[in-house]
């Protein structure tokens, strides 16, 4: 790495939206990147460098859509193009929330109060800052990265690592190329001109932070790579992976597509390739399940209809109801003969009343709290009213 640095650099994962688990509305970054640099050596054919890249600006779509709302263009940097002639952005990939920061990021984010979001604020700074030098003592980076040995009563650990490798000649190591190492004699440096002057201070290099992205996501992959923080992507997810086959190699296949404890009537019908049924569930007669995950210790009553539907653990759902496209939340009871539509969510604990019909919305326990807050209110001024009363005694 050029520069007077030894700090390490960072890596996070990001994986793009447009595959076949397509969800509406899933959020998205704009991630820019460049390409990192030819190695010496060829990466092996299962390696993961050829999707590894370097961050060189990160953010949401939203704050993108903002500043090209505003300027009626996205302006692109000099400074940019100077650093990386060939960078690639990207509109349709999220990061999967997982990074691997070296220990000098605390100090980073310590000495950066307004650091509101890791991934928009501190891997979008710390990119931009690796190709926009004015960013540098702004963010603090020239003290961070200059922190030397002395001060520290020796060396960092990355200062070890990245130490072992500059002594160890890993390119000759390699059983997959051979090629002429020898590097070409140096020649003399010529002498400093008069005029020329020092520098108070060694340049600053800012460690690169590496972006893997995954490959867009198909049937065939056996490894999936999602950041599930909605309810729409947990059903999805949930009936694809209940979708696989019990004898695919894939490891996120289930064996065992309904646990043997599990308690199931006569005369129901169980779509045996797309359910999932956990341990301890009773299923009762004339029931129906299509393409559904029913969690632990849940209880179905009779003549229901599950069609795309997510059950958590310990639920009871009432004769007669019927749930397409929905996700049940744990502990929570659906009363009998219950319409729920695409879209429906019931919060954990929640208890639907009987003959609820509905679509598209969440059914909670805080819908009645305005009230409950207005009778509380109301006892409270009983209270003072009774006291009023004892003082005029």
């Amino acid at each position: 790495m050029v520069g007077s640095s030894d700090a390490a650099g960072g890596l996070g994962v990001w994986f793009p939206t447009r595959s076949d688990l397509v969800v509406k509305g899933e959020e998205t970054n704009f991630l820019t990147t460049a390409q990192l640099s030819h190695p010496t050596v060829p990466s092996p054919s299962n390696s993961l460098r050829p999707n590894l890249s370097k961050a060189v600006y990160s953010s949401t779509t939203d704050t993108l859509n903002d500043i090209t709302g505003s300027k009626k263009n996205f302006p692109v940097r000099h400074g940019l193009l100077r650093k990386h002639g060939k960078i690639r952005m990207l509109t349709t990939t999220r990061d999967a929330h997982i990074f691997f920061f070296p220990y000098w990021t605390l100090d980073f984010i310590n000495r950066n109060p307004k650091f509101d979001s890791i991934s928009e604020d501190v891997v979008g700074w710390w990119a931009k800052a690796t190709w926009q030098d004015g960013l540098i003592p702004k963010l603090s980076l020239d003290h961070i990265l200059h922190l030397s040995s002395h001060d520290k009563g020796g060396l960092m650990p990355n200062q070890i690592y990245n130490k072992i490798e500059q002594d160890v000649d890993i390119a000759s190591l390699s059983t997959t190329h051979i090629s002429n190492l020898l590097t070409p004699p140096s020649t003399p440096p010529s002498p400093a001109s008069p005029t020329q002057r020092k520098p108070t201070r060694p340049e600053t290099a800012v460690p690169p932070f590496l972006c893997y992205l995954h490959p867009t996501f198909s049937p065939s992959q056996q490894t999936i790579v999602r950041r599930v923080d909605t309810t729409p992507l947990l059903l999805s997810l949930s009936l694809h992976l209940a979708s696989l086959p019990s004898d695919s190699t894939s490891p996120l296949a289930t064996k065992q597509k309904i646990h043997p404890t599990t308690t199931i009537a006569a005369r129901t019908t169980i779509s045996p390739n797309d359910v999932l049924i956990g341990a301890n569930t009773t299923i009762n007669q004339f029931t129906t399940i299509k393409n559904s995950v029913v969690g632990s210790n849940c209880v179905i009553g009779q003549n229901v209809k599950l069609t795309r539907c997510v059950i958590m653990d310990d639920v009871e759902i009432g004769e007669k109801c019927n749930l397409t496209g929905c996700v049940v939340g744990w502990r929570s009871k659906v009363g009998k003969g219950c319409k729920l539509g695409e879209g429906s969510e019931v919060a954990p604990g929640y208890a639907v009343e009987e003959g609820f019909e509905g679509a598209g919305e969440v059914l909670s326990g805080f819908e009645g709290l305005d009230e409950d807050l207005g009778n509380d209110e109301e006892e409270d001024q009983d209270m003072e009213g009774d006291d009023s009363a004892v003082d005029d005694d």
